[in-house]
């Protein structure tokens, strides 16, 4: 197996500093010869590397200063909310498009058993100007795929469609969110390296009535798409419940965090 080349491992080392904000926006990265010092390597491969992140637009040279990390445009998602990425990302002012994989019946997988036995499978990608930041995957009761007209779902909106279609409105549900590893077809999908970490949202949505409308999988480039989640009162004095949410939140987004960089590092097959 070919070794990889110096430079190509000095720029996912720096890399993964700059997407685990180990760098932040407008920080200057070390100089070239503290760099060289560091990983052992030449001052021309510290340049490629340099050249490198540069070309990806992680960095940019500051005239008189040297290398700095350059600002990451990013796109927020209210994971509370139950509207759905493009509905918010549009309120945003961010130009969205949709593209349909495919839409056809499917055996019932074990965690969309509420929906019954008679299911399909939706697979879009979403892009933002025009690039691909996420992948979703549903699956919908029989009933719901025979009322709309898939092709609305072309740079549409499913939730829109659907309550056009049959009158039932996303009223609530439940989420959860992990670090997963971009397997494949994902990386492909999503033009990101396999095994790149990726933010996996799963969730279940019910309409008015408290039925189960769809069962969900949103998987979304870590690296352009980044979740908001507001705290809730939960009980004890208001000081208290403030500290003891923030340490909540705290701890998962520093384990988010932990996870992400563990996928970052683990060895690429």
């Amino acid at each position: 197996m070919a070794r990889t080349p110096l430079h190509a491992r000095l720029t996912a080392q720096l890399r993964g500093r700059i997407h685990d904000r180990e760098l932040t926006p407008g920080e200057l990265l070390p100089s070239e010869s503290a760099l060289q010092e560091e990983f052992s390597v030449s001052r021309s491969v510290v340049r490629q590397a340099l050249a490198t992140l540069e070309a990806e637009g992680l960095v940019r040279r500051a005239q008189g200063r040297g290398t700095v990390v350059a600002p990451q445009p990013e796109l927020h998602r209210d994971v509370e909310m139950s509207s759905g990425l493009m509905d918010q990302l549009q309120g945003a002012g961010s130009t969205t498009s949709t593209t349909v994989l495919r839409c056809e019946p499917a055996s019932v997988p074990q965690h969309a058993d509420e929906l019954g036995d008679d299911v399909h499978v939706l697979e879009r990608l979403r892009r933002v100007d025009g690039r691909p930041v996420a992948f979703i995957r549903t699956y919908l009761p029989a009933s719901v795929v025979t009322a709309i007209d898939v092709a609305d779902l072309e740079d549409g909106s499913l939730h829109k469609v659907v309550r056009a279609a049959t009158g039932r409105g996303v009223a609530g549900g439940r989420r959860t969110i992990r670090a997963v590893a971009a397997s494949s077809p994902l990386a492909e999908a999503l033009e990101v390296d396999e095994r790149d970490p990726l933010l996996l949202l799963e969730g279940t949505s019910v309409d008015q009535r408290g039925e189960v409308v769809e069962v969900f999988s949103t998987w979304h480039r870590s690296d352009l798409v980044a979740f908001d989640v507001g705290l809730r009162p939960g009980g004890g004095s208001g000081s208290e419940v403030e500290a003891g949410a923030l340490d909540r939140v705290t701890g998962l987004l520093d384990q988010a965090r932990a996870e992400v960089a563990a996928l970052r590092d683990s060895p690429r097959r």
